[in-house]
């Protein structure tokens, strides 16, 4: 069963989401993009918070899977992942991490 990682996060204080989006979908991506066993890779950027649509609380998602639990814990121990946490150490924005099993509601016979 695919696992994956979701990240919901926001921006430092001193950063625009332009920035922000710029960051992670730029030097962030390419240092994620190599992780060992990364099936997929996808980012999205916050155009509305529907529980606070005046001040947004986050400002992008990114969502990585692997294969299996076996290829997560092999991406958290690689070197490769140490260099691309390093780069979020001391942003100051939040974030919250999820490590979820997925299942493919849109395909036929999935399993629920």
């Amino acid at each position: 069963m695919a696992v994956s990682m979701v990240v919901l996060a926001s921006r430092p204080a001193d950063w625009t989401q332009e920035q922000f989006t710029t960051w992670w979908r730029g030097p962030h991506a390419a240092a994620a993009r190599v992780l060992p066993g990364l099936a997929a890779y996808r980012h999205g950027v916050v155009t509305k918070d529907y529980d606070n649509p005046a001040e947004p609380g986050w400002d992008g998602h990114a969502v990585l899977t692997f294969a299996d639990q076996a290829g997560l814990d092999a991406a958290f121990a690689s070197p490769e992942w140490a260099a691309a946490t390093r780069q979020t150490k001391g942003m100051g924005g939040r974030r919250i991490i999820l490590i979820t099993e997925e299942v493919d509601l849109l395909m036929e016979g999935a399993d629920v």
